[in-house]
């Protein structure tokens, strides 16, 4: 973005400092002071106009949009106590697949509903999910 304000101070202060020199009878140094203001002006105009339209459609990555704790998703592969299974959840509209680790104790059969409540070394620690009063 800052090549295009560059161009247009280069373009004007060489544009109106050629008009200046050759239509008037100002002095050099009248010259090139009111090239540069008049350069700057519309320089920073231009910044300004690019920064406020380039930004208005900015939609930078979030790093807590993708965070994987806290998604709740399925077994695929059943994990039982310790055992290394598999869960898949839907992240931002794209079905995810990650290993999960069971909590001690804890089996995990294909299709049960799980949260993650961890990842570490892309290895999710995963506990049932269980909502209270639960209506069908």
């Amino acid at each position: 973005m800052p090549i295009l304000p560059l161009m247009v101070f280069v373009t004007v202060w060489g544009g109106s400092g050629y008009v200046l020199t050759r239509f008037s009878g100002m002095n050099m140094l009248a010259v090139v002071l009111i090239c540069t203001v008049l350069a700057l002006l519309l320089g920073c105009l231009i910044y300004a106009v690019l920064a406020r339209v380039m930004t208005r459609y900015d939609s930078s990555m979030n790093k807590m949009d993708y965070e994987q704790a806290g998604q709740l998703g399925y077994i695929s592969i059943s994990a039982v106590d310790g055992a290394v299974g598999e869960m898949e959840y839907v992240l931002h509209g794209t079905m995810r697949s990650i290993g999960v680790r069971a909590e001690t104790g804890q089996q995990l059969a294909k299709g049960d509903r799980v949260i993650i409540l961890k990842v570490d070394k892309g290895m999710a620690v995963v506990t049932l999910f269980e909502r209270e009063n639960e209506q069908l």
